[in-house]
């Protein structure tokens, strides 16, 4: 076994760039633990001792790979041979999981017997030992299966399990540079890329197969069924791709079946998540048209419990094409089977850097009318694989159809109607059309549009003027610039033990609500609709709102219903308690913007809950505010956007604000009253303590 490394092996075994080791030998020349000395020179380059380089690396803890002696034991194992050889030492580390035991002992018949034993049909593991000590083929020298599998039981000890031992095989000497595996292999990042997008679309289907239609996805296949825990259907082949494809599912115990492919005929039923990653390493060279075929098969035998993800060179699937390729995939694009199309980043496969991939999603024909059906397109060749997050839940969107697309805001992907991008013979990722802006609506458009809103005449009282002025707006932190807005932090306090009282509590949750109110101010029992008479039966209601009766949910939005609140007393005995004034704005950031205006003041607020204090003379208005911040998308409070007022525009918009606001809480009075009225009255007769008649004098009801 070879026992010197290189100083790029060095950097291979410790998982760094080859400069790297440069740089540790140098700064460790007058350390405590100085780099290993070369122990004999090559040409021009040094030599060092494998068991002195992995000594200092476990003892200085450089690089990136925990498993270095591990490693280092088995890329000493590896370190010489042929193809042939891999091919065996692969074979003997399936029949070594297979078997349950050690190799080593058993002599060469005995080996061919137990591997004839546990693959009768020779599908793959047998011909490679049986042709591993055949001089027909020239590969000198002959192979000795019983030192092999000595070799075998040796990259098991050193790596604890035949499916670890036989990933570096794959990776040292199934892999070598101009093999077909090497030219198709994709990237560690790339690999979990494709496992990201693949297993909640398979998930979609309940528990589906994992179906192969090349045969031969030594990269991803094994890894992805494993991770998914699925069983995988994989047509059959006698190459060597297929074979160590096989392999690979047998050491990581995945069940698979085989299907013939009867010519193109094969089908396969029940729930299917078909894999492609193009090209295969049996035919790397293959350009689109091949490929295309290839989808076009699987297409053909489709139902609605199966869909396809394709992961091949964007020049295939969304780049210009011409010829009978062109012709093909426009045809795919025709029939419907096409759902989601995605040009990606460069750099997945490391034989070609620089070339983009592209996905496509495909899933049963469309059953829209050919004029009407659309796919759905994005452009991420400018990305990396990090930036595209969000992508998943997009091909997930776009595999449930209308009801995903309705749920779904489309983080990349945008629609594009298959006419267009068939007559365009283009890239089938045309860039979005922004969107054109509304003409914006003048002074009198407003107006009219206005009064046909306020159908209740709510505005009648007011007169609207058109002006030429253009809109003026600042962010927050420039109104605290200006000295118009100050932002006082809520209080860190636990109010828990303290008694009831008539001290409004208002913290995120307060604030923070999908049906909140935008005001919060107490509207006494006296003026309510319905309300009952007596005393409110919940003490911590006091001083903000009248609780309604019990029987039913609150049908108040969360910023009128009422708060707990504390004793003052109480309150100012355990701190100097800063309370709002009224006007303030109560607002939180997280996990939404929100905010609520508190018109009476008096309450007291919680961090992370703030208070926006407007100054009297500041040209805000402060309903206006709380508009805006609810309408707010980040959490970046400074950032946030408020319209310029001056007077007399502020005074007369504020007051008409508060009108609204007056009469939207007597509307909500009303409705919580006839709520109650509701609950009590079928709580009566139910209860059969009441009878009901309807008298034909009497209100109708109905």
């Amino acid at each position: 076994m070879a026992e010197l490394m290189t100083m790029r092996e060095i950097a291979g075994l410790a998982q760094v760039q080859r400069p790297v080791v440069s740089v540790w030998r140098r700064r460790a020349r007058a350390g405590s633990h100085p780099f290993p000395t070369a122990h004999e020179r090559s040409g021009n380059q040094e030599l060092f001792r494998r068991d002195e380089v992995v000594a200092w690396l476990e003892d200085t803890r450089r690089g990136n790979n925990p498993d270095v002696r591990a490693d280092a034991a088995s890329h000493a194992l590896l370190a010489t041979g042929g193809r042939r050889e891999a091919e065996a030492l692969s074979a003997l580390l399936t029949l070594h999981q297979l078997a349950g035991r050690t190799l080593a002992g058993l002599s060469a018949p005995a080996l061919l017997d137990l591997a004839e034993e546990h693959d009768p049909d020779d599908r793959f593991l047998f011909g490679e030992l049986e042709r591993a000590g055949d001089l027909s083929t020239g590969d000198p020298p002959t192979v000795d299966l019983a030192d092999l599998a000595r070799t075998a039981d040796d990259l098991v000890e050193a790596a604890w399990s035949p499916s670890a031992a036989h990933r570096r095989l794959l990776a040292a000497r199934l892999q070598l540079p101009g093999s077909g595996t090497a030219q198709v292999a994709l990237t560690e990042p790339a690999r979990q890329f494709v496992l990201g997008l693949f297993g909640p679309l398979a998930r979609e289907l309940g528990r589906p197969a994992v179906m192969d239609a090349t045969g031969c996805a030594v990269d991803v296949l094994a890894g992805v069924a494993s991770a998914l825990d699925l069983p995988v259907v994989v047509l059959d082949g006698d190459g060597p791709s297929h074979r160590l494809t096989v392999r690979q599912l047998l050491l990581a115990e995945v069940p698979y079946c085989p299907i013939d492919r009867d010519g193109g005929g094969w089908s396969v039923t029940g729930p299917t998540a078909h894999l492609v990653v193009l090209p295969a390493p049996e035919r790397p060279a293959d350009g689109p048209l091949p490929h295309l075929d290839l989808l076009d098969e699987i297409a053909l035998q489709f139902d609605d419990r199966q869909l396809v993800l394709c992961l091949a060179p964007a020049a295939t699937l969304s780049d210009p094409l011409a010829g009978e390729a062109l012709t093909r995939r426009d045809q795919l694009l025709r029939d419907g089977y096409v759902r989601a199309i995605v040009r990606l980043p460069a750099g997945f496969r490391p034989a070609q850097a620089r070339e983009h991939s592209a996905v496509w999603l495909l899933g049963p024909a469309d059953q829209a009318p050919p004029a009407d059906r659309r796919v759905l397109v994005g452009d991420l060749a400018g990305a990396t694989i990090d930036g595209c997050a969000g992508l998943a839940d997009d091909l997930l969107a776009a595999w449930q159809g209308a009801d995903g697309a309705r749920r779904r805001a489309w983080a990349h992907l945008h629609p594009v109607l298959v006419r267009d991008l068939v007559s365009a013979s283009g890239s089938l990722v045309p860039p979005r059309t922004p969107r054109v802006a509304a003409p914006a609506r003048g002074g009198a458009g407003w107006a009219v549009d206005l009064r046909a809103t306020d159908t209740a005449g709510r505005l009648a009282g007011y007169r609207f003027e058109p002006l030429p002025h253009t809109a003026e707006e600042v962010t927050l932190a420039q109104a605290v610039e200006r000295r118009w807005v100050r932002v006082v932090p809520g209080r860190r306090l636990v109010v828990d033990g303290l008694p009831a009282g008539n001290v409004v509590v208002l913290d995120a949750d307060s604030v923070r609500s999908p049906g909140r109110s935008p005001v919060r101010s107490a509207i006494p029992s006296s003026v309510r609709p319905g309300a009952r008479s007596g005393p409110d039966p919940t003490p911590e209601a006091s001083g903000a709102a009248t609780r309604l009766e019990p029987g039913g949910p609150d049908p108040r939005p969360a910023g009128e219903r009422p708060a707990r609140g504390v004793d003052r007393l109480a309150l100012l005995a355990r701190c100097d308690a800063d309370l709002t004034e009224p006007g303030d704005i109560v607002f939180t950031v997280t996990p939404t913007p929100a905010a609520i205006l508190d018109v009476d003041g008096g309450s007291l607020v919680l961090a992370p809950a703030r208070v926006l204090r407007l100054r009297p003379d500041a040209p805000l208005a402060a309903r206006a505010v709380v508009a805006r911040i609810n309408a707010a998308t980040t959490a970046g409070w400074r950032a946030w956007r408020v319209a310029v007022l001056p007077e007399p525009d502020r005074t007369n918009l504020g007051e008409a604000l508060t009108d609204l606001a007056a009469q939207r809480a007597r509307l909500v009075a009303e409705l919580a009253a006839l709520d109650a009225l509701t609950h009590d009255l079928t709580t009566a007769v139910e209860s059969r303590q009441l009878r009901i008649t309807k008298e034909n004098h009497g209100p109708n009801l109905g």
